[in-house]
Formats: C-alpha cells, sequence, structure tokens
C-alpha cells in the first residue's frame, strides 16, 4: 500500500504537487505547483515559467494512465528551446508527488510515475507541452522523430567533428559597413558560400553570424548588424564554415555521413500510407 505524505482528515489542507522530471543525461528538473518554492528533504521544487498541470487521468479497463504539462520554453530559459528541439527531453522519466505545505516532511510515494512521449512545440509562442504516458508506455517511447534535416549540430557531439579542423585565420581587412567587412591574411581562401551560415571571432572575442562569403572579393556579410566599435582593420580574426543540414552537405562539404542525424531519403507520411 502506498504512503502519501498528506494528511485527509486535517480540517485545513494546503495541498500541493510536486513534480520531478529526469531526463536520460541524468540533467533533473524539480518543478512545485505553486507560487513559490518548496523544499523537501533538502531537494528545492520551484515553479516553472507558464506551467500548467492537468490532472492525472488513471487508468481503467486497462487504459493507460497520463497526464499533461503545459509550460513555456525560451533559448537559455528553464527549459531551452534548442534542447527542446534536439530531443533531449524525450523520454525523461516523470515522478508525481502530493504533499501537505504545512508540514512537509519526506514527499512519500510517488502519486503517477511515467515517462515523457509526445511533446507538442508551438516555437512562435514560446509555449510546449509534455504528454506523459504511465509506466506501462515507457517501452514504446520514442526518443527522436524522422526527418530529412539533421538533427543536430555542426561539431557538436553528435557530429563528431572537430572545429579546430575547419577553420580558417586571417585579419579584418576593411569594414565596408555595419553588415560586410572584407578578410585579409587567408592562407587558402575556400569557395563562395562555404563559410554561409558559420560563425567568425575576432581576437577581442566578438562572435557574429555570417550569412555570404564571396571569394573573389574576400567580402563577409552578416545576419546582424556589427558593433564596428569592436572591430579594427588588421585584428585577428577566426572564421567557421556553416552547415545547412542536408544529407548533401554533410557528404561532400564534411565527408561526415556516416553522422548524419537524419534520414534524407525518407519520403513522409504519404510513402508510408500509400498515397
Amino acid at each position: 500500500m502506498r504512503s502519501f505524505n498528506i494528511d485527509l482528515t486535517s480540517k485545513a489542507l494546503t495541498p500541493a504537487r510536486l513534480v520531478t522530471i529526469t531526463r536520460m543525461d541524468g540533467t533533473i528538473l524539480r518543478i512545485a505547483e505553486a507560487e513559490t518554492a518548496i523544499t523537501v528533504s533538502a531537494q528545492a521544487y520551484t515553479p516553472l515559467p507558464g506551467c500548467e498541470i492537468s490532472a492525472i487521468k488513471h487508468a481503467i479497463n486497462g487504459e493507460m494512465p497520463s497526464m499533461q504539462i503545459n509550460f513555456a520554453h525560451s533559448v537559455g530559459g528553464v527549459i531551452d528551446t534548442t534542447e527542446l528541439n534536439e530531443g533531449f527531453w524525450d523520454g525523461a522519466a516523470v515522478q508525481v508527488y502530493v504533499i501537505d505545505r504545512s508540514s512537509i516532511s519526506t514527499l512519500g510515494d510517488a502519486l503517477f510515475t511515467g515517462s515523457v512521449q509526445p511533446i507538442d512545440i508551438d516555437p512562435i509562442g514560446s509555449i510546449a507541452s509534455f504528454d506523459i504516458r504511465g509506466v506501462g508506455a515507457q517501452s514504446e517511447s520514442f526518443i527522436q522523430t524522422y526527418q530529412p534535416m539533421c538533427r543536430t549540430d555542426l561539431f557538436s557531439s553528435l557530429c563528431q567533428l572537430v572545429a579546430s579542423s575547419f577553420d580558417h585565420t586571417g585579419t579584418v581587412g576593411t569594414i565596408v559597413d555595419r553588415f560586410t567587412i572584407t578578410v585579409a591574411g587567408l592562407s587558402s581562401p575556400p569557395a563562395d558560400d562555404w563559410f554561409n551560415g558559420g560563425v567568425g571571432v575576432s581576437a577581442s572575442g566578438f562572435n557574429f553570424e555570417i550569412s555570404a562569403w564571396t571569394l573573389s572579393t574576400l567580402t563577409l556579410k552578416t545576419n546582424l548588424p556589427l558593433c564596428v566599435s569592436r572591430f579594427t582593420a588588421g585584428e585577428g580574426l577566426t572564421l567557421y564554415p556553416g552547415c545547412d543540414k542536408t544529407g548533401a552537405t554533410c557528404r561532400t562539404k564534411f565527408n561526415n555521413k556516416i553522422n548524419f542525424q537524419g534520414e534524407d531519403h525518407f519520403l513522409g507520411i504519404n510513402s508510408i500510407v500509400g498515397i
């Protein structure tokens, strides 16, 4: 028989639900369904921005127990948008506890245990939700989805390429305008578009994204305006190539097709259902 840390015979109840989410890489997120943080057994559970936790749908007639957590995501936030898109939260283990805020000692037994199954993401509205299925569904967890584009970033652990093997060093030639500079001192300048989507780093540590590279004029264009006060002619510059995450680029530009994290020959859902 399970033991929950709440006395239902008390005249005044102050219940709260606490959620522990453990990702497959060991990262743990502790959520308090409350306005302030709650500490139990030296573990702090904190409110999650934009969080809404549904009631738990318990199993009847063999149906799988389930629940849902809605939340806000942002780049660099508690739940990072990039990690969310790259599947870091897929298959994460979830435990839900109920406690009495007026008398907190231990968590007690979990009210619900399951795993994150489908994840719905609204990139425009910065809202997402975890659909969480009971323990019986864990063996059916899908960790990644099929898609033609690569699911990881250039020079990441899954990509396995080393940035220092592809960098080009030179100096700032001239600052044409806030979006354009020329580059000098490249020992073997690559072909047009090589740096497109890549990154430049100045000797002073200023980073910028590259939108276009032209070999004939040794010209770089940037996505965002440069802070020209941070640049000086003759300053050292390190340039890294970009990747459009297609299978063809992975094969021909980087000779790394074996580590490609996509399914570039997958024709979509229509090919599966025969439409």
